[in-house]
């Protein structure tokens, strides 16, 4: 990504359904305070600045996570979100870019999804992205109303819906990103001339877009990801899905392309050049099968620059060669994963030969090419080498 990004992680709140002395953020899930999985995803996802707005518990927040090298905000008393990012306004001024909101009681969110909601936020040069669901029951949450265009509109709250209106189960996440100047023009006009006495962060959305940027939506695909945590029953089940998660093969934030060959690289990558790496597709019923690469975070083909473009079509052009040579194939087929729900820009390259079918190693795990990952490394690097 090109621009500098700031996240700014929610993190006041008592947490009173929790029945509960402890700070909500600090209750323990998987052996890990909630707030500390959030820090660490933010992390994951290359941002080196992240801002903490606390309030209940406020010294034992910062206490558990005295090693993270965060900045904090304090917010009390807490009246609303747009109050809460008011509180950071001091440590915002100071920063460009985009900013990420995130919620420290929301662990489940993985580093892909907030990776394309980031790049699809640059690549628009957006003023305000927003992260929404569809829920078949989205009773109690603010529903997300779009323009003709498909952009975003307004979001209004449950208890505010016209009948007419609430057949809409498209909600708000609360996740966001902003272009910092026009958020920060945004926050010195909010006010809280409502029942409740607060400030609302959604009242900026519609502020941005009035004043002519683009506010746009990413609809997430896993609703579970957006899933905050307000009694021990939520924690619990947030706990089981993040086992079911690891257990599956997901790892500690998901399964990726760059997690897999991190994980097995001894095993998987044939080569690091020109910041793009070179790997096996690791599956074995499917020999010969090649991925390309960024060795950064990348989940679009637009978010790599000229260089970045030229090098993955380099890569490729070789790699289709290096096929020609171990194979002999009749044809090799080329194509991107950009944009995928795995968070990773791919250039697949596959020798392929006249009756087989891209279905067969997927769904009939047929080797068309009968030899072990380990012999098809062995060949392939005999011919890189040579």
């Amino acid at each position: 990504m090109k621009q500098n990004w700031t996240s700014l992680i929610l993190a006041a709140g008592k947490g009173t359904r929790m029945k509960s002395d402890l700070a909500k953020v600090l209750h323990p899930m998987e052996g890990r305070p909630l707030l500390t999985h959030v820090v660490d995803t933010s992390r994951r996802l290359g941002i080196d600045h992240t801002i903490v707005v606390v309030g209940h518990q406020a010294e034992a927040v910062k206490e558990a996570h005295a090693d993270k090298g965060l900045a904090y905000a304090l917010q009390e008393p807490q009246l609303g979100t747009g109050h809460a990012v008011i509180c950071a306004r001091e440590h915002l001024e100071s920063r460009d870019g985009s900013l990420l909101v995130l919620y420290g009681d929301v662990p489940l969110l993985r580093p892909s999804t907030l990776r394309q909601l980031m790049e699809r936020h640059e690549l628009g040069d957006h003023g305000v992205t927003v992260l929404t669901a569809r829920l078949k029951d989205p009773s109690g949450y603010g529903r997300v109303f779009r323009d003709d265009a498909g952009g975003f509109l307004r979001i209004i709250e449950d208890k505010d819906l016209a009948a007419d209106q609430r057949a809409n189960n498209e909600i708000n996440s609360g996740i966001y990103a902003f272009k910092l100047g026009p958020l920060l023009d945004a926050l010195a006009q909010l006010k809280n001339d409502n029942a409740q006495g607060e400030y609302y962060l959604t009242d900026t959305l519609e502020m941005i877009r009035e004043a002519g940027l683009p506010a746009r939506i990413m609809e997430i695909e896993d609703p579970e990801e957006i899933s905050g945590i307000n009694t021990p029953e939520q924690l619990a089940d947030a706990a089981a899905v993040h086992r079911g998660r690891r257990e599956a093969g997901e790892g500690e934030w998901g399964s990726t392309v760059l997690d897999a060959l991190e994980n097995r690289r001894d095993e998987l990558v044939l080569l690091e050049r020109d910041e793009m790496i070179v790997a096996l597709a690791p599956h074995p019923y499917n020999s010969g099968h090649l991925w390309i690469t960024p060795k950064e975070p990348t989940v679009f083909f637009e978010s790599l620059d000229d260089r970045g473009r030229e090098s993955l079509f380099r890569l490729g052009r070789e790699a289709e060669g290096w096929l020609r040579q171990a194979y002999d194939p009749e044809g090799i087929n080329l194509g991107f994963d950009s944009g995928d729900p795995s968070g990773q820009l791919v250039l697949h390259a596959i020798p392929r030969w006249a009756g087989d079918s891209s279905f067969m190693p997927l769904v009939a795990k047929v080797n068309v090419l009968p030899e072990s990952l380990e012999q098809t490394k062995e060949r392939l690097l005999g011919v890189i080498r040579s």
